[in-house]
């Protein structure tokens, strides 16, 4: 007998959102009080009445109720449109949700909603984030069965470090998607539910939820999100040591994402670090070497040149690695990266290690450790203290068994500056021609 797949039907929750109306929970602040800090002042009590009247339509709505009293929402509206000077990004949707909510029993959903959307991108552009937020879950709540509003709201929790409300925006955009039938929705908060799980530890739950995305969309014939959500389960194999696993989610992504992606870049360089983890130096740096000015962001172009730096050392390619190594030095020396101030460095005293450059190594490892320590990047931490105990080791066995030799003896141009500085004080025209 066939089997016949029928697709589920999760029930929305009876109420427009699952918990309680935000502006009644009770709290240390006023909600809305971010509004008052981050827009101009002579506009932020429409902005503000914008977001509460918002809400308050939302979870009825009771036009009869005492906010909505038609002469007072006529007068709003009417001094909204007067404001002046202000910028017409943030004006102009403040100025179509007072004209929706002016008459709220006519109200039209999707159009109260993008114009919150539109208070959303002003605000994010002014990096004002928690009116985002707030205008991010008015819209999510006057269009409930809109899971891509929903999902929007996680995202930018997550962004914000806020990951318990993160989780709850990316558990209702799942369900809204399944019970509206949106399958590269349900693929896409399965994915970010995943990525968030991995990230707060929890690598087989995130694991479970990634692969969960991955067939959602491959039984939805949805290409470009499968090959991203098999790319994040190679980052989460990784961080588990399934090595094995990971490179064949690797396989797949390149097949699926196609080789003239925009992400193709990101694989690459994901599946370079992970031949860094399983000692595959050669493959890892040939990839990392053509990733060479590939990346504009800051932290790319050093986490590039620190595997770089890791992978160059394993195989005693010296000048590759001093390109690296000079090149990432100026990056950390900039200040644009000092959240990667513990881990840059810990790759690049890897490298050096295995040159058997002392020096090099200790500067790096040391900074690695401390940058961790401050930060409290146990992992880092663990590493850097391990790699210290090997230099030590080492260092004291290198001693006993051979002469000082010059570090870096691989590059004649650093051997010769660093004999050059020994013999600064010695100045002496003695064995010229």
């Amino acid at each position: 007998m066939s089997r016949v797949r029928h697709r589920s039907r999760a029930e929305l929750p009876p109420s427009p959102i699952e918990f309680a109306y935000p502006l009644a929970i009770p709290d240390t602040t006023v909600l809305g009080e971010a509004i008052l800090h981050e827009t101009p002042d002579h506009f932020a009590l429409h902005v503000f009445q914008a977001l509460r009247l918002t809400f308050s339509w939302a979870t009825g709505p009771d036009t009869c109720a005492p906010e909505f009293d038609h002469t007072d929402l006529a007068d709003w509206e009417a001094d909204v449109l007067r404001t002046t000077d202000v910028d017409e990004a943030l004006w102009a949707p403040v100025a179509v949700i007072a004209g929706e909510l002016a008459r709220p029993a006519d109200v039209e959903p999707d159009r109260l909603s993008n114009a919150c959307l539109a208070v959303v991108d002003w605000a994010l552009g002014q990096e004002a984030f928690g009116t985002a937020i707030l205008f991010a879950e008015a819209a999510a709540v006057v269009w409930p069965n809109n899971a891509r509003l929903a999902w929007m709201c996680g995202k930018i929790y997550r962004e914000r470090q806020n990951h318990g409300l993160a989780a709850m925006w990316f558990r209702r955009a799942r369900r809204v998607a399944v019970w509206t039938g949106d399958a590269e929705l349900q693929a896409t908060a399965q994915n970010s539910l995943g990525n968030l799980k991995v990230h707060l530890g929890d690598l087989a739950g995130g694991r479970a939820l990634l692969l969960s995305a991955v067939r959602t969309a491959k039984r939805n014939g949805l290409r470009e999100r499968q090959a991203k959500a098999l790319h994040d389960l190679l980052l989460a194999c990784i961080y588990e040591g399934r090595f094995d696993e990971a490179e064949r989610h690797a396989v797949r992504a390149f097949a699926l994402y196609g080789p003239d992606h925009t992400n193709i870049l990101y694989l690459a360089f994901d599946v370079a670090v992970l031949w860094n983890y399983q000692g595959q130096f050669t493959r890892a740096l040939k990839v990392l070497q053509a990733l060479h000015g590939r990346f504009t962001e800051p932290h790319r172009q050093l986490r590039v040149l620190a595997s770089t730096a890791r992978a160059a050392g394993a195989v005693r390619d010296a000048d590759a690695f001093y390109r690296a190594w000079n090149a990432a030095w100026m990056l950390l020396d900039s200040g644009e990266v000092e959240f990667l101030r513990a881990a840059a460095p810990l790759e690049l005293g890897l490298g050096a290690l295995s040159l058997s450059l002392w020096e090099h190594a200790e500067i790096a490892l040391t900074t690695s450790r401390d940058a961790a320590v401050e930060g409290r990047e146990s992992e880092v931490l663990a590493r850097a203290e391990s790699a210290l105990d090997y230099l030590q080791r080492h260092q004291a066995a290198d001693r006993h068994a051979r002469p000082p030799s010059i570090s870096g003896s691989g590059d004649l141009s650093a051997s010769l500056v660093q004999s050059l500085n020994a013999r600064a004080n010695v100045v002496s025209d003695a064995g010229k021609d």
